[in-house]
């Protein structure tokens, strides 16, 4: 079979990035792909001309762009999330006994996926198809997190941290601070930021190391209280990463 040389190339190089997971020199790619350096380099310049890869200005290292992720969520259109989802939020519900919520963004708002509830008398609960603004609590650390430094500057001049509760994090330089502390730990916790007596847990869902979704539970302060708040986000994160994986099999989970 006759393969175009720049072409595999340039897969390679975009398989190394999903791969890695991480923001790459030119340098390093070259050496990892054994490709000389001007030929990675301009072929990297191609790619980010189609926006399949960015370029941070300070770091002047790579890393996947929108339009490789836009390209990801045409193709998980053909699988069906909720369904994949399922019986993993299923489980949650039963470890955590509190609200379970999926969701994807659609711009600059959350859609509700898939809801389950648990077999209790005083829950949270909310339609399927309801829209949050994705500056809402444990929803907007999470998606924003996935995005790159300058993207959520930009986002946050446009769009500001609209004040929700006397919790909610207004402050841009706090914001950032729960941005890296999200990503370090890979979960996100909104402590009665969004509603008042209300506290929620929830972590990335991922497909090829593209964030696609997100799963996050729901309850009140006093039910989801210090001493429980462990054990769901354990769980919580146990369900995100065993999805990614139905999502990504061929993948290995991070």
């Amino acid at each position: 079979m006759y393969n175009a040389p720049i072409l595999k190339k340039a897969i390679d190089i975009i398989k190394l990035m999903v791969k890695e997971n991480k923001p790459l020199g030119v340098t390093e790619i070259a050496r990892e792909l054994s490709i000389s350096k001007s030929t990675t380099f301009g072929i990297l310049r191609s790619l980010e001309q189609e926006e399949l890869v960015m370029k941070d200005i300070r770091s002047k290292r790579y890393i996947p762009g929108n339009g490789l992720f836009e390209l990801s969520k045409k193709v998980l259109r053909t699988i069906d999330l909720k369904a994949t989802a399922r019986p993993f939020l299923e489980r949650l519900v039963n470890f955590v006994d509190e609200t379970i919520f999926l969701g994807v963004r659609e711009d600059n708002r959350v859609r509700v996926l898939d809801v389950i509830e648990p077999q209790k008398e005083w829950r949270i609960s909310s339609p399927v198809g309801t829209r949050f603004a994705l500056t809402a609590g444990v929803m907007a650390k999470l998606f924003l997190s996935a995005l790159p430094d300058e993207e959520i500057h930009t986002f946050l001049e446009s769009h500001g941290l609209p004040r929700y509760t006397e919790n909610t994090i207004t402050d841009p330089s706090a914001f950032m601070r729960e941005i890296e502390k999200t990503r370090a730990i890979g979960y996100a916790v909104d402590m009665e930021e969004y509603l008042k007596g209300m506290r929620a847990v929830g972590s990335i869902i991922y497909s090829a190391h593209f964030p696609v979704a997100v799963v996050w539970a729901v309850g009140f302060s006093s039910s989801m209280n210090d001493e429980k708040l462990p054990n769901i986000i354990i769980h919580i994160k146990n369900a995100a990463y065993q999805i990614s994986g139905q999502l990504s099999p061929f993948v290995s989970q991070r």
